[in-house]
């Protein structure tokens, strides 16, 4: 009989106690929560009302009053713990919750409602089923419970890696290298291989476009055109009530198409790069940087439609915007840390290339490219998709800040910042483990 090894061991444990945590989380009594309703005026000005979750189960019906006799009515929001967004209503959604009062008028304007009062102040009366809707909102923990599984699996993954290390340790590995070893290793390589990073990213750019007429307006066009397509075929359908729905499109697709060309391109990296893996040694994660490196060239010079778009559509811009930048390190190191770990199974899987395509396809219809993921789809639905795949969460935040001057997600950025980082250090210790075996594969 095989002798089981401490990290054997160490896996069971983690596996019962992610089975036992998640048991817990999903079962757990939570009180319901209170919540917050804000209302979105024109202008991007928030007007935010407390509810409390005793006033939410025995209340039938809602007013809320405004200090003023006026409001241009653009969207409402739903928060629970001022940080989760739970709903989000365009003015045309919220309409049907707004009940009849003699006191005030209503009318649509091209991209608003307006909401008068005779009076000094205005008082929104909303009906029964609004007050439906909110008791629903306040009773479901679904986004809670989701962010506490991810915590959850971000410590248990931890718990992993240390265990990992500790085996390793202990046990006759060839493999022995500590991580702060490991982690001094990796941070060398990129400053000992830094030029040939850029490069080697250079020359594969001018070659792309060395019998070319259109040069790199190549890498302006394919977007444009994809995003047209998009316009097209879905605008009538899913964009009549998304602002500037070409904007929207076009900022998702240069997300989207770094992340799927840097997953798709390290399932072949090894392979494709035969020449070089076999005939002198170069750390393979210094291929795929530069691959990186290569299409993050390409998404700045896309950039310039998209900075040249929010002109013509006149895009409000305040400081909110900055938080693109940490959304895209995300996706940076999402990317890379995915693309190391498949980097390691698409050298001993010929049929793995494949598989990913076809997911990638999946995720990409899945994520929110085209569509408004919290408006469009139903729920729960839609809170997991938006809680499970990172990729509609990095869109939908990079979206809110770019084009609207909203600051969300935090908590499930940060979430994936780790989770990120985890799978970076899991795909650098994989490929250094095993680098010497892919060449006797290839």
């Amino acid at each position: 009989m095989k002798k089981r090894n401490l990290y054997f061991y160490i896996k069971m444990l983690v596996l019962i106690l992610f089975l036992a945590g998640s048991a817990f989380i999903m079962l757990f009594q939570f009180d319901n929560r209170n919540l917050k309703i804000s209302f979105v005026d024109a202008e991007g000005e928030k007007t935010a009302f407390g509810l409390s979750n005793y006033d939410i189960a025995h209340e039938d019906s809602f007013y809320f009053e405004f200090p003023f006799n006026e409001l241009d009515l653009k969207e409402v929001e739903v928060y629970s713990r001022d940080l989760i967004l739970v709903k989000s209503w365009t003015y045309g959604q919220f309409r049907n919750f707004i009940a009849d009062d003699e006191n005030s008028s209503i009318k649509y304007l091209d991209d608003s409602l307006l909401i008068q009062s005779t009076g000094e102040k205005l008082r929104i009366m909303c009906n029964q089923e609004f007050a439906e809707n909110i008791k629903d909102f306040s009773e479901s923990m679904l986004q809670e419970r989701l962010l506490l599984e991810e915590v959850w699996v971000v410590i248990l993954a931890v718990v992993l890696m240390i265990g990992k290390v500790i085996a390793e340790k202990k046990e006759n590995y060839k493999y022995r290298q500590g991580v702060v070893e490991e982690g001094k290793r990796f941070f060398k390589d990129i400053v000992n291989y830094a030029y040939y990073i850029v490069y080697s990213a250079k020359t594969n750019l001018k070659a792309e476009v060395a019998n070319s007429y259109l040069n790199r307006l190549w890498w302006l066009l394919e977007p444009f055109f994809n995003m047209l397509v998009y316009v097209i075929v879905f605008g009538q359908v899913l964009g009549r009530s998304i602002e500037n729905y070409a904007l929207f499109i076009y900022s998702a697709l240069l997300m989207w198409t770094f992340f799927n060309k840097n997953v798709n391109y390290s399932v072949k990296l090894v392979r494709s790069n035969r020449d070089i893996v076999t005939k002198v040694y170069i750390p393979k994660f210094v291929i795929l940087l530069s691959n990186m490196f290569l299409n993050f060239y390409k998404l700045l010079f896309s950039m310039i439609v998209l900075a040249v778009m929010m002109v013509i559509f006149r895009v409000h811009v305040s400081l909110n915007i900055l938080l693109f930048i940490p959304v895209y390190i995300i996706l940076i190191l999402l990317s890379f840390g995915c693309g190391m770990i498949l980097l390691h199974f698409g050298v001993f899987v010929d049929d793995l290339s494949y598989a990913v395509t076809i997911l990638m396809n999946m995720v990409m219809y899945l994520s929110g490219v085209f569509y408004n993921m919290s408006t469009t789809l139903s729920s729960p639905f839609n809170e997991i998709m938006m809680y499970c795949n990172p990729v509609a969460i990095l869109i939908d935040s990079m979206r809110n800040a770019l084009l609207y001057n909203k600051i969300t997600n935090i908590p499930q950025l940060i979430i994936w910042f780790l989770i990120s980082v985890i799978l970076c250090c899991v795909g650098v210790h994989t490929v250094y483990k095993n680098e010497n075996g892919y060449v006797k594969v290839v």
